[in-house]
């Protein structure tokens, strides 16, 4: 989605703001995979988000005359595709342990050398899975959804100074632990 420019989510919520079913197929062409990974973070059930994303999409058409072509429709979305899913997440029963580890690393995102990728990817989806929840939050939509600050504080409900400061803790966070993780393992190769 980061190839989809601002001013093109502008122009489809105006678009779509006048009724304009064909830009909304095309924003939902363009967008749905995208928020499905998202909502997939939520479910770990690809068919359950892309019911979470199909009704957030039939919501966004619904309140289409309320949409304001100034504001992020992208991050609008999102935040839709969050309650969605969160919703459903309290109206369904579900494991405790899938309540318990509601996102995962998208190891495709994280690009490492290929000597080091089999042995570094694993302990540091666990890490990144080990931050706090909002850390854990900020920093999946910054680095996985390519969210901007002010595009999360919209999401996460907090300011954008927030999200920068729990970005920065979940990668000092990651740094510590990697610094730890190398010690160890260099120490393993003397």
């Amino acid at each position: 989605m980061d190839s989809i420019s601002d001013d093109q989510f502008s122009a489809w919520a105006r678009s779509i703001r006048n009724g304009d079913e064909i830009a909304f197929k095309n924003m939902f062409d363009a967008t749905f995979e995208n928020y499905v990974r998202y909502a997939w973070r939520f479910t770990k059930n690809k068919d359950t988000a892309m019911d979470i994303v199909q009704e957030s999409f039939i919501k966004l058409w619904q309140i289409r005359s309320n949409l304001d072509p100034s504001k992020s429709l992208k991050t609008y979305l999102y935040q839709i595709v969050k309650n969605n899913a969160l919703n459903y997440l309290r109206d369904t029963p579900q494991d405790s342990a899938q309540l318990d580890d509601l996102q995962i690393a998208d190891e495709s995102s994280v690009v490492f050398k290929e000597e080091q990728e089999s042995e570094l990817l694993e302990p540091l989806k666990k890490w990144i899975d080990e931050l706090p929840d909002r850390q854990q939050e900020a920093f999946k939509l910054s680095r996985y959804e390519g969210l901007s600050h002010d595009e999360i504080a919209e999401i996460m409900d907090i300011s954008a100074r927030t999200v920068n400061n729990h970005i920065v803790a979940a990668l000092n966070n990651l740094q510590e632990r990697y610094k730890t993780y190398k010690d160890v393992n260099d120490k393993h190769y003397e």
